[in-house]
C-alpha cells in the first residue's frame, strides 16, 4: 500500500451505499450500535468522574485497578437494566489499552478524544472512512461476542 492508498484508507469517506453494504455483510444492527455507544459513553463518564488524579493513582497497578473497577461497575449497571455482558476479556483489554494511552498516561487528559471513540465508531449514520469502518466492525464483534442473550421459557 503506497502513501496515497493509506491516506485514502484513513481519510476518504465511504458512500452511504458502501457503508450499508459493509453493515449488511457484517450483520451490523442499528440498535446494537446505539447500545455499544451507550456502553462506551457510560464507561468514559465513569472513568473521568471517579479519577482522583495522578497524585492518588500513580502506578500501573493502581491505574489498572481503577479502570477495572469502572469497567465492572458499568457492566453491573447494564445488568440492572437486564442487559448482560459476559466473556469480557477482549473488551477489557482493548479499552484498557485505549484508556491508558488517551487518559491515564496523558497529563492533559483530552476528554474530547475519549468521547470521539464511541461517536466515530458507533454513530450509524456518520460517514466513515474504511479505517473507521474496520475499527467499528472489530469493536462491534467484540461487543457482540460478549452480549449475553437469555431465552425466556
Amino acid at each position: 500500500m503506497d502513501n496515497s492508498e493509506f491516506m485514502n484508507y484513513i481519510i476518504q469517506p465511504l458512500t452511504y451505499e458502501q457503508m450499508n453494504l459493509l453493515y449488511k455483510a457484517n450483520d451490523i444492527k442499528y440498535h446494537r450500535c446505539e447500545l455499544y455507544y451507550d456502553f462506551i459513553k457510560t464507561l468514559n463518564k465513569m472513568i473521568t468522574e471517579t479519577y482522583l488524579g495522578a497524585e492518588y493513582i500513580n502506578s500501573d497497578r493502581e491505574t489498572k485497578e481503577h479502570y477495572l473497577w469502572c469497567f465492572n461497575e458499568v457492566v453491573k449497571n447494564f445488568k440492572k437494566e437486564n442487559i448482560v455482558f459476559d466473556n469480557l476479556e477482549k473488551l477489557k483489554a482493548y479499552f484498557l489499552y485505549f484508556y491508558e494511552e488517551l487518559f491515564y498516561k496523558n497529563p492533559n487528559r483530552s476528554l474530547e478524544k475519549l468521547d470521539k471513540l464511541g461517536e466515530q465508531s458507533f454513530n450509524f449514520d456518520r460517514l466513515k472512512s474504511k479505517s473507521d469502518i474496520d475499527i467499528m466492525i472489530e469493536l462491534y464483534k467484540m461487543f457482540d461476542k460478549s452480549l449475553y442473550f437469555k431465552t425466556k421459557k
